[in-house]
Order: C-alpha cells, then sequence, then structure tokens
C-alpha cells in the first residue's frame, strides 16, 4: 500500500492545500489510526483522487474514535453522548482543537460531507451502549444499516457519489448492512465473550438454535446452520454493490469494488469454518490480502485521477448545521453549505486590511446564495462532480455582491440586506475600492478549477463567457441611469435593462458549471435560457418587494425607487395604463421629496391601475418559461432543485 505510506499522505495533505501545522497533526493522527484499524479504509482510500485522501483518513477514524468511545464507555451513556455531542457541535461551528476530531471537522466543511449521516451514526452507536441482543431481524437490519451504512454515505462525496438521490442512499445503507453482518461473523467470538449475541433472536428461533448453545460456544447443527443463513444474507446485501457503483465515478467505482472484495474474502473466509468462527476470530491470509491490493491497484490503475499541479482544493470550515437534503430550504442543501463554507474561508484567508473587513460585512452573514446554487445545481444537473465548481460558483457570488456594493453608491442606499450598507458603514471610497476586489477576487476563484480538474480549454472559455456577462452587467446599470425620471419608458426597454442588469448573471451562473464540467451543448443552452428566464422573473418579484413586504423583510428601503427616482416594472405599468389623471398623479407623487407619505399614495395608483397584477403575471410566465427550459435536462434531484428555486423566485417576499 505504497500510495498510503506516511510520506505520500504528507504529499496529499500539500495538495489539498492543507498548510496549518494543528491541522496537519491531526490529519495523520487520523491517518494512523485508520490505517492501523481498517484495512478496508486504506485500500479504498488509495484510489481517490490525492486531495481528498486526506478526507477520507478522517471518516475512518471519527468512526473508530465514536466505537472506541462507546466501548470505553459501557454503563455510562452520558458521558458518550457529552463527548459525541462536543464532537457535533464542533462540527457546526467548524472548528476543533480535538488531536483527531480537528480534521473530521475540517473535512465535512471542505467536501460538504453529509453532517445527518455523521448524526445517525452517533445515535444508533450510543443506543447499542449495553445493548446484549436484537430481538428481531427487522432491528438488526436498522441498526446495521446506521452503524455502518451510515459512516459509508457520510464518505460517499469524497467518491463522488451522487448527493440527494434517495434510491443510491437506500443502496449505500443496503451495502452497510452487509459489511457490518460480515463483521459480526468475523467478531463473533469476541462478542460472545462479552456477553452479546451476535445474530438475531429471530434467525435463531427460525433455524431452532438455542441461543444458550451459541453463548457456550456450541458448535451444534441448528448453531451453524443459523451462522450459514447469517453468511447467505450477508452475502446476498454485499451484491448490492454494484448497484452503489453504478452511480460512482471510475475512482468511486473502483473504491466500493474493492471493499466489496475485500469482505467477500473475509466472508469466505468465515465459511471455510464455521465452528471455528466460536472460537476465534478468523483471519484471511495475508498473501489473499497482498493479491487483492495487487489486483485491484493493477486493474483500475487509470482510474485514479492524478492532479496537473499542486493545487488548494477546498479547504473549508463550516459553520452551520447542515438537515436532511430533501428540504425546501435552500440554506440546508450541501451545495449551499458548501459554498457558504468557503466563503468563509476567503473571508478568513484574506489579507487586506480593511477593504477585507468591507468585504466580510458585504458578504457575510451569507444570504440564499442563489446565484452560486444555480452554479452548482447546473454542474450536477448534467451529471458533472459537483466539487469541482465550487470555486467558479463563489466567484458569481462575489462578481453579485460586488455589484451590489456599486449600485448602493450610484443609488445612495443606506441599507443592504437588512442592515448598513457597504457605503453607509465604511464610506463611499473605501467600498468602491472593495467592490474592486471583490471583481479580481472572482476572476482568481474562477481560475481555481483548474486545480479541480477543469480543462484549460473550457476555463479559458469561461473567463470569455465570465468578461461578456461583466460587459453585459455594465450596460445594464447604464441603461438604467439612462431611464431616471422617465416614467413613460416603454416597457421593452426596462425588460431589456433588467435583463442585462440581473438575469445575464442568472444566465452565466447557470449555464457556468455545466460548461465547465463538459456538459453538452444542448444542456448548456437549456440552463443559460433556464437561468435568464429566472432571473427575470427574480427582478420583477424584486420590484415589487416595496409594495408587497417591510422594509424590513424586503431588506431594504421601500422608498429607494422613489428618492432615485428609478422607475421599475409596477410603475411603468401604472403609468403605461393610467387614465390621464392618474398620470398626473403618478407624476406628482414620483416629484413629492417626502417619500414616506408618497409610498402610500403610490401603491393606491398601483392597485388601482392593476400594475401589480399585471407584474406578477409577467414574473410568473417568465417562471414557466424557466421551468420548460429544465425539461430539457434528465430528472434527477438536482433538476428538481433548480425547479424548486424558480418556484421560490415567483412568490419571494424577500
Amino acid at each position: 500500500m505504497a500510495r498510503w505510506e506516511l510520506g505520500k499522505f504528507d504529499e496529499c495533505l500539500d495538495l489539498a492545500g492543507i498548510k496549518d501545522t494543528r491541522l496537519r497533526k491531526s490529519y495523520r493522527a487520523c491517518f494512523k489510526l485508520a490505517l492501523k484499524t481498517d484495512w478496508t479504509m486504506a485500500m479504498a482510500g488509495a484510489f481517490l483522487p490525492p486531495h481528498r485522501r486526506p478526507a477520507m483518513a478522517a471518516v475512518g477514524a471519527v468512526v473508530r474514535w465514536v466505537d472506541d468511545l462507546a466501548d470505553h464507555r459501557k454503563g455510562n451513556v452520558a458521558r458518550f453522548s457529552e463527548e459525541t455531542q462536543e464532537l457535533l457541535a464542533e462540527v457546526r461551528s467548524g472548528h476543533s482543537v480535538h488531536p483527531v476530531r480537528a480534521a473530521i471537522v475540517h473535512s465535512i466543511g471542505a467536501f460538504a460531507l453529509p453532517v445527518p449521516s455523521l448524526e445517525r451514526f452517533v445515535a444508533t452507536t450510543q443506543a447499542d451502549i449495553g445493548r446484549t441482543e436484537f430481538a428481531t431481524e427487522a432491528e438488526l437490519s436498522e441498526f446495521a444499516r446506521h452503524a455502518v451504512g451510515a459512516p459509508v454515505l457520510l464518505g460517499c462525496p469524497l467518491l463522488g457519489g451522487p448527493v440527494d438521490d434517495p434510491a443510491f442512499d437506500r443502496a449505500v445503507l443496503s451495502f452497510g448492512e452487509g459489511l457490518d453482518r460480515v463483521d459480526n461473523l468475523r467478531d463473533l467470538s469476541e462478542d460472545l465473550a462479552r456477553g452479546w449475541l451476535g445474530i438475531s433472536r429471530e434467525t435463531l428461533d427460525n433455524c431452532a438454535a438455542d441461543p444458550a448453545d451459541l453463548m457456550n460456544r456450541r458448535a451444534t447443527p441448528e448453531v451453524l446452520r443459523a451462522l450459514r443463513c447469517e453468511a447467505d444474507r450477508a452475502a446476498a446485501l454485499l451484491a448490492g454493490a454494484d448497484m452503489v457503483a453504478a452511480g460512482l465515478p471510475a475512482y468511486g467505482k473502483a473504491a466500493i469494488d474493492t471493499m466489496q472484495s475485500l469482505y467477500r474474502l473475509h466472508l469466505e473466509t468465515v465459511t471455510e469454518d464455521l465452528p471455528a468462527v466460536l472460537r476465534r476470530r478468523p483471519r484471511p491470509r495475508t498473501a489473499s490480502l497482498k493479491r487483492l491490493a495487487v489486483s485491484s491497484l493493477g486493474s483500475m490503475a487509470g482510474a485514479i485521477p492524478q492532479p496537473r499541479t499542486e493545487a488548494a482544493p477546498l479547504c473549508l470550515p463550516i459553520a452551520a448545521p447542515h438537515a436532511p437534503e430533501q428540504s425546501d430550504n435552500v440554506r440546508h442543501w450541501a451545495s449551499h453549505q458548501a459554498i457558504s463554507a468557503e466563503l468563509r474561508r476567503c473571508c478568513e484567508q484574506s489579507q487586506d486590511g480593511v477593504l477585507a473587513t468591507i468585504q466580510s460585512h458585504a458578504l457575510l452573514p451569507v444570504g440564499k446564495l442563489l446565484r452560486p446554487v444555480l452554479t452548482v445545481e447546473g454542474a450536477g444537473a448534467v451529471g458533472g462532480d459537483t466539487a469541482m465548481v465550487i470555486p467558479a460558483a463563489v466567484s458569481t457570488e462575489l462578481v453579485h455582491v460586488a455589484s451590489l456594493i456599486n449600485d448602493d453608491i450610484i443609488d445612495g442606499d443606506d441599507q443592504r440586506r437588512g442592515r448598513d450598507s457597504a457605503p453607509a458603514r465604511f464610506g463611499v471610497d473605501l467600498a468602491l475600492l472593495a467592490a474592486n476586489g471583490l471583481f479580481m477576487k472572482a476572476l482568481q476563484g474562477l481560475s481555481r478549477c483548474r486545480e479541480q480538474g477543469v480543462t484549460a480549454e473550457r476555463l479559458n472559455q469561461a473567463f470569455n463567457d465570465a468578461g461578456q456577462t461583466g460587459e453585459d452587467l455594465t450596460r445594464g446599470v447604464a441603461l438604467e441611469l439612462s431611464i431616471t425620471d422617465d416614467l413613460a419608458c416603454p416597457v421593452d426597454t426596462y425588460l431589456e435593462m433588467i435583463k442585462l442588469k440581473t438575469a445575464v448573471l442568472f444566465a452565466y451562473a447557470s449555464r457556468l458549471g455545466a460548461y465547465l464540467v463538459d456538459g453538452g451543448d444542448d444542456q448548456v443552452k437549456a440552463l443559460s435560457a433556464y437561468g435568464l428566464a429566472l432571473g427575470m422573473a427574480f427582478q420583477i418579484r424584486d420590484d415589487l418587494l416595496p409594495y408587497d413586504s417591510t422594509s424590513e423583510a424586503a431588506g431594504k428601503d421601500a422608498s429607494s425607487d422613489l428618492r432615485n427616482h428609478r422607475p421599475t416594472l409596477p410603475i411603468l405599468l401604472a403609468y403605461a395604463h393610467a387614465t390621464p389623471h392618474q398620470q398626473h398623479e403618478l407624476h406628482a407623487l414620483w416629484n413629492d421629496t417626502d417619500h414616506e407619505r408618497a409610498l402610500p399614495a403610490l401603491h393606491r395608483v398601483l392597485q388601482s391601475t392593476q400594475a401589480m397584477v399585471r407584474a406578477r403575471n409577467l414574473a410568473t410566465t417568465y417562471g414557466e418559461q424557466a421551468q420548460s427550459h429544465l425539461d430539457q435536462l434528465p430528472d434527477t434531484p438536482h433538476r428538481t432543485r433548480l425547479r424548486h428555486l424558480v418556484r421560490q423566485a415567483t412568490q419571494r417576499i424577500n
């Protein structure tokens, strides 16, 4: 296992961009623990891209740490609960100084590993403390699926596994149950010595085996029949690895195939001499293990992606609890959490002094992160590795926030996202410089995708696309300034303005991820059209917010449009459909310097001219267009989330 020698592991830490001495020490401790206790983790980890191997070692180590904690704390559930809750609290905060846990906390943030899987594993292990048997097969199955299946699921993103795929998750849990049942047979003699029946009462009853005979290690025909039944069940579950591997890239498939082969070897060793299992732990011959290792690595050598450069992939802390992926709350999605963690990392590592402070103020706490989420989900929707595009996704948020700072400077707005805007807090001059810095950081972030495996050709085209998008954004702002005070501005001109100022960035974000992961031309075009329509719907709903929401809910001053004399779609629709008297009233309200007094009267005119209804209907139409473009993509959880974003955009109140 030369790939997992400690010297080689240090190279993996370098490739992962892990420079902190304390953190490297934690990863090294995890590596030693995982390698010492789990050949499966070592062999599977050898197939991963080098920068992912430290995280796999951390997953293996935290599983061993929790198991050892449970064994050490027998009879002291409260103490086990206290220490594991400390672990989960560290995961949520994104920080740990524990010699082992620090690495898993870091890995969860770096690769958006599913925290619910870790939580299920901890809860299942705690429930097992003091248990001596399982009454039914259903109880044993449920335990095995989460005692072993959940940790496997925790590490699946490192194998390139899909996110929020129920069928894939079920296959992983089933495969994990098979692994646990093999381990139960291998460890049977040790379990019996501590008074634990490794086979369910139901299986013993079905085979007419006396539990006392099993506990006293008597190899009666009935006991051996029960052992054979358990081995057959384990073999059937191990076969489910094929379903897991089918959903993975080459390196992930190689890792799962190796785990399956290793456990089949363990099971073969068990069944060679079933009576002996009652007395001692069977061990495969060393020669057999070496042959398996050489065969696996040799046959799948091409599956191991090698980095082209000494990269610094996603070294991310996290700061928010994870929730199940099926949540309608975007903040609970793995894509949002990975982006959020990377944004925090960018802010924490910035060396720009006061400019970094301003940028952090504008970026944090994170918002809905709609544009970067579009990039990640778009990549997933075409079957790509979403981890490859996280830096590109973050770059879209940097561009968006920089444009917001510029908007606040131009408009003189004091509020943004319900608090002081950057120019209001730090002054216009510094805010402008901070915005310029964000634009530059966005380009740097996009370039980091090369380190994640994106081809130079694709990346060059993405830079060209980013440049054109930036030019369109600028043209949009200029067009907005040109229609200042023009209540008679044609609606078509206004729609062209919001397309350039808002929707083109949505379109860029939506197609960017798909393009970088080599999505098909038709799929990239469909996502681009989806994003453009979504952006139009989003901006129209944004125009309606001052009249549908309070200033607090909207996150900005409701009278901003009046103060800046910038006509929005509801106002233009009202003017276009108003009577001469109503048009005169609109002009009077438009020129009223008491904006707070004018706002309720303006609202009444918008209602009487049906302007708000017309605007909502137009937003709905654009939303329907966005949904129709998604029909060209395969039906996946990623597409489902993209559809949800359309519904959210057309119904938003903030």
